[in-house]
């Protein structure tokens, strides 16, 4: 760790919900001589979890508020995944501004599940009610940094092509789904057996309340019924900055791209590599090395957090030519979004308990 200890911090709904944080103010001000903002996260996944990402944050002279997401781990509530994540950040938001925690821009800030709450707070205090303003939301001072966005229940469930993803749903939510708090992973002959069940007795046959805990088998159905996200209709008039960053080799690398296009017309940047769902820790350790040279993800994130740019861009990390022995190596160069693409669906995918990283 960067620093000491975090300190715990509250935040009540307006329901009465009490949500723990862990707050993490950077050491010192970077050699900007301010701090470069306050980084907000919100997770399922235990905020003692992500100690280390918090600790990258900081060096790289950002505050950090980690947050338990409603019913999991410290913060009180029932556990809803992709339910109430708008509402409950955006309040948490307004809370920490109000308790004086907030320096500098706001980055909403996440992978995987974690982007969703943070997609879904911006979203919420952009079009939500104009009485509640964030304090200086008059300007920039919410941004979004979304990685390998899971962005919703059908999105999650399905591939592009609209087929079941059997194995990493049931994966996922018999570990993280029905709980306060996350179990190990299923084994893989346990993960099998489901699978063929779920094809032969229909999926929602796999989850059991008796088994899985109260209100298990409503949350499974209504996983599967949910319907396509419209993502024009939902984030497309936005205007707060968004960064996200995707790769060829994520299972949800064709919604990244269409996240990409539909925000605030398109009026994104977008940072593409050769990874999957862990990021950097996808990588051989040749490109981890290259990646490291050229500062990290990080480094590209805190650069753009520092002005936003108005129109589109997109960066892509790696050889302009696949086959290129560049002994530099690869590096970041624009590209055009419609020349980037997506492993075909039915590649293998990461086990579904890997979360992304961004060091």
């Amino acid at each position: 760790m960067t620093g000491g200890a975090p300190r715990t911090l509250s935040v009540t709904l307006a329901d009465g919900c009490r949500l723990l944080a862990d707050h993490y103010p950077a050491p010192g001000p970077h050699p900007a001589g301010r701090t470069r903002g306050t980084v907000l996260l919100r997770t399922p996944y235990g905020r003692a979890r992500h100690r280390a990402q918090a600790a990258s944050w900081n060096r790289a002279g950002f505050d950090v508020v980690v947050q338990d997401v409603r019913g999991r781990y410290g913060s009180e509530g029932e556990w809803r995944p992709y339910r109430s994540e708008g509402d409950d950040g955006a309040a948490t938001v307004r809370s920490l501004a109000s308790q004086g925690v907030l320096r500098g821009r706001i980055l909403l800030a996440g992978a995987s599940y974690d982007a969703h709450c943070a997609l879904e707070a911006a979203r919420t205090l952009e079009l939500g009610d104009p009485g509640e303003a964030v304090p200086g939301r008059s300007g920039p001072a919410v941004a979004v940094v979304a990685m390998v966005p899971a962005l919703g229940l059908f999105e999650t469930a399905h591939d592009p092509q609209g087929r079941p993803r059997l194995r990493d749903r049931i994966g996922w939510w018999h570990q993280h789904g029905f709980a306060r708090e996350s179990g190990p992973p299923l084994p893989d002959d346990e993960l099998d057996r489901l699978c063929d069940q779920a094809r032969r007795r229909g999926v929602l046959s796999v989850v059991e309340d008796g088994v899985h805990g109260p209100g298990a088998t409503a949350a499974w159905r209504r996983l599967w019924e949910s319907r396509p996200l419209d993502l024009t209709a939902r984030y497309g008039s936005l205007g707060t900055p968004l960064l996200v960053i995707g790769g060829t080799l994520d299972f949800f690398a064709a919604e990244t791209l269409r996240l990409a296009g539909a925000w605030g017309r398109g009026r994104t940047e977008l940072l593409w590599g050769p990874w999957g769902h862990r990021l950097a820790a996808d990588l051989e350790p040749r490109q981890q090395a290259a990646l490291r040279a050229a500062g990290g993800l990080l480094h590209r994130i805190s650069s753009w957090s520092e002005a936003p740019p108005e129109h589109a861009r997109t960066w892509v990390f790696g050889h302009q030519d696949a086959d290129s022995q560049d002994p530099a190596g690869p590096a970041w160069r624009p590209a055009a979004r419609d020349e980037l693409s997506a492993v075909p669906s039915s590649s293998p995918l990461h086990r579904p308990q890997q979360r992304a990283r961004t060091s």
